[in-house]
Parts: C-alpha cells; sequence; structure tokens
C-alpha cells in the first residue's frame, strides 16, 4: 500500500502534511534541516480548546543507536529512543546538543535512506497538486503502545498528554517497524517524542 492509500484528499484544517523546515523551528533551522522530518503540524486546540491555535509537530528522525559517544549530550528529554522540544509559539528549539545527531560511518547509509525515501513522499505530496492531509490518524486519546507503557513525564512529575503515534513505514523505508509517539506538557511547554520497534 502507498503513501496514497493511506494519505487521503480529505482537508482537515488541525492537520498539515510534511510542513516546512522554517515553520517548525524557531532556532538552528539549518542544523534542524540535516538531521529532522517533519511529518505533520496539529493543532493544539483541537485536542484541548485551552491551547488555542498553536501548533505542535511531529518529526521524523533516525539517529544513531550504536555511537555511544552521543550519550554525553543525553538528557532527561533527549536520550536513546527519545528527543523532546522546547514549543515556543507553535516552533521547536531542539532541548539538547545536535551533536545527538552525529553518525558512525557504518550507520550514514541507513541515515541516507530514511532521508531519501521521506524526500520521495514529500515530492509524492507537491505533486499531486492538492493540499493533502492525513486522514485517521489518531488524535488525543490514549496510545498503542508496541511494548510497554512510556509515557513521559513532565519536570514536576506529571504524566504527560498524548498527541499522536504514526507508523513511520508509510512515508519512510526505515530500517524497521517503527512507531512514534508525541506527548506534550502544557505546563511546561515541552514536546516529547519517543519511538518504539518491533
Amino acid at each position: 500500500m502507498g503513501i496514497f492509500d493511506f494519505l487521503k484528499g480529505k482537508k482537515e484544517h488541525h492537520i498539515d502534511l510534511f510542513p516546512e523546515i522554517d515553520s517548525v523551528f524557531e532556532t538552528n533551522i539549518d542544523k534542524a534541516r540535516e538531521v529532522f522530518f517533519p511529518i505533520c503540524s496539529i493543532r493544539l486546540g483541537v485536542i484541548n480548546k485551552n491551547w488555542g491555535d498553536e501548533k505542535i509537530h511531529l518529526i521524523q528522525y533516525n539517529e544513531d543507536p550504536y555511537n555511544e559517544a552521543t550519550a554525553a549530550y543525553f538528557t532527561e528529554y533527549c536520550k536513546d529512543n527519545m528527543i523532546a522540544f522546547n514549543l515556543r509559539n507553535g516552533k521547536y528549539e531542539f532541548k539538547t546538543s545536535f551533536k545527538y545527531f552525529d553518525l558512525q560511518d557504518n550507520w550514514k547509509e541507513w541515515f541516507e535512506k530514511t532521508k531519501e525515501t521521506f524526500i520521495k513522499s514529500k515530492e509524492e505530496a507537491r505533486q499531486s497538486g492538492e493540499n493533502v492531509y492525513i486522514k485517521g490518524i489518531p488524535i488525543g486519546g490514549k496510545p498503542e503502545w508496541l511494548q510497554d507503557d512510556e509515557t513521559p513525564l513532565d519536570p514536576g512529575g506529571k504524566p504527560m498528554h498524548f498527541i499522536t503515534e504514526f507508523d513511520t513505514h508509510w512515508i519512510c523505508d526505515d530500517y524497521c517497524e517503527k512507531r512514534l509517539f508525541l506527548f506534550y506538557s502544557p505546563e511546561y511547554r515541552i514536546a516529547v517524542q519517543l519511538y518504539q520497534i518491533t
């Protein structure tokens, strides 16, 4: 099944597919362009009307899980299988050094494969001649974990709010079956993404 068997032409104004990098990131845009592949932007007010029209973003990425040197840049919310962002006015600021994404030579092939297939899916959307929005992506509710519950806690110890989840094989020829999960803390203005694989 191809991307357009899954991504339908139904226009839902709260979800934008493949936003441009400068509409997602507030700082370090050039570095963000190298390692982050925005899948969609979601209006937070759809989940909680008190959150307004500000948008949060689901990001595809491919870090090197075997590069032990990047552990020097791990934080509470940026570590194995997890990254995080400060959210300001609907744009992200990555919460650790971009050295988190340093690649060993034997991982560069997998990174490039993710990037190339993502770009292909994005170009297909552009060539369709219409604004394509995700149909059926879950918004709010509870995540369907592939493994154990890994709901992140905010700095105050409260579970973060679930925003959405997405199987990356719809848009990327990844090295494995990978499901992204996006969470948000309105109190601390933090977006946390993690993934599980099978």
